[in-house]
């Protein structure tokens, strides 16, 4: 009170034009503080509201995703993994802390890279072992083992249970694996002095297989399958719905992400001058390229005989970058079939969250745009959606 007197004080024996200054002055410095103080205060609920989404929906979500990254990357990592559901059983009410304080130790067990701990439904902790098929139950057996002695000395444990299935045994696809997985959680007994059970192998594994074909191999039939079976990445059927999840995930962190519409040049070409299966042969190679070039927070996918999606958490430059870098190394590769040696190459439509949309329809519907223009300049490059020109010539094509 006595400052804000003594400055109308001060602004009261001043000249009306430096008053006036004078006054134009604080008003700033108020509305500069205030925005300060509003923009700290805004970055608080932003980490508060992530904090407050860490529901038992987002948790089953988040587990969902990093199955499904796991899936689209078994080709670049190793034939297989498993995947470990381990399970409390308390009379608290806050299962949280307690889930929380599993995963910690959970997190200390398993290796930092490349196996992932996450919270599952509202009593459980998840891990995805990074290993293959045959190993998968020695493994969680094992980190079962160091668990039990670790969650008994948490106060409000009572015990713990734990299931696990390995792919690509159990299924090829997310959910079948995380059902497989609670269904041999079921199975197991909290009073068992090793509470764990493995899932076991399905009926018919081995029926329908020729003699010459190994068992659990990614076959042509399995139309259940989330990879697709020429390529190794997410399947035409699964694409769409594992993307939008995995978007939703990188939106809940406030995170940006570009979509990559890749698509080979003159496939029909192709297949007129070398035959179906050389397309086919030059198809599998890009997708290998793709996998060889792209991190594994990433996902790809194929929607088309010719056309991939790639969803990566980036900004729209770093997008930019990685399309120029997966078109140049197309463009660089001899694809072989049989004697043939083949060239080929590919352009690519780039969008990016949020400035071109802000759910997979939109991108997907922009990164195409953008790519059918490439297409239309008969070249291969790489061009990002531009909302202004793009937009204006669909919609006179249209009319037209």
């Amino acid at each position: 009170m006595l400052g804000s007197t003594l400055q109308m004080s001060l602004i009261a024996q001043l000249p009306l034009a430096q008053a006036g200054q004078l006054l134009l002055v604080a008003g700033i410095v108020f509305v500069v503080i205030t925005l300060i103080c509003s923009t700290y205060r805004f970055h608080q609920m932003i980490q508060l509201g992530e904090n407050a989404l860490l529901t038992t929906e987002d948790c089953n979500d988040f587990f969902f995703i990093q199955v499904t990254r796991y899936l689209s990357k078994i080709n670049r990592a190793s034939s297989g993994f498993g995947v470990l559901i381990i399970q409390i059983q308390t009379q608290e009410t806050d299962k949280r802390t307690l889930q929380e304080a599993l995963l910690k130790s959970v997190k200390t067990i398993i290796r930092k890279t490349p196996d992932k701990a996450c919270l599952f439904r509202d009593d459980c902790v998840a891990a995805i072992i990074a290993t293959e098929e045959e190993n998968v139950s020695g493994l969680a057996q094992r980190i079962m083992e160091d668990i039990k002695e670790e969650s008994l000395s948490l106060i409000g444990i009572s015990a713990i249970r734990a299931g696990a299935s390995s792919f690509p045994q159990h299924g090829m696809n997310t959910q079948k694996l995380i059902d497989t997985a609670t269904d041999a959680l079921e199975a197991a007994s909290f009073e068992s002095p090793m509470p764990f059970c493995m899932a076991p192998p399905p009926a018919t594994e081995n029926e329908g297989v020729a003699p010459d074909e190994p068992a659990g191999e990614l076959s042509k039939q399995d139309k259940n399958s989330a990879l697709d079976p020429l390529t190794g990445v997410l399947s035409p059927s699964v694409i769409g719905s594992y993307m939008r999840k995995y978007l939703s995930e990188i939106r809940r962190k406030h995170e940006p992400a570009s979509l990559l519409c890749v698509g080979i040049n003159r496939i029909d070409q192709i297949i007129r001058m070398h035959g179906e299966l050389a397309a086919d042969d030059v198809t599998a190679g890009v997708s290998q390229v793709l996998q060889r070039l792209t991190r594994d927070s990433d996902l790809i996918g194929r929607y088309h005989r010719d056309d991939f999606l790639v969803l990566a958490p980036c900004s729209l430059e770093q997008g930019e970058m990685i399309a120029v870098r997966l078109r140049e190394a197309v463009q660089k590769e001899i694809f072989v079939s049989g004697a043939k040696r083949i060239k080929a190459s590919v352009s690519i439509g780039i969008t990016a969250h949020p400035e071109h949309g802000r759910n997979l329809r939109d991108l997907f519907r922009n990164a195409y745009r953008a790519l059918e223009i490439v297409r239309e300049w008969n070249t291969s490059a790489c061009l990002v959606y531009d909302p202004v020109q793009h937009a204006k010539k669909a919609e006179h094509e249209a009319r037209s």
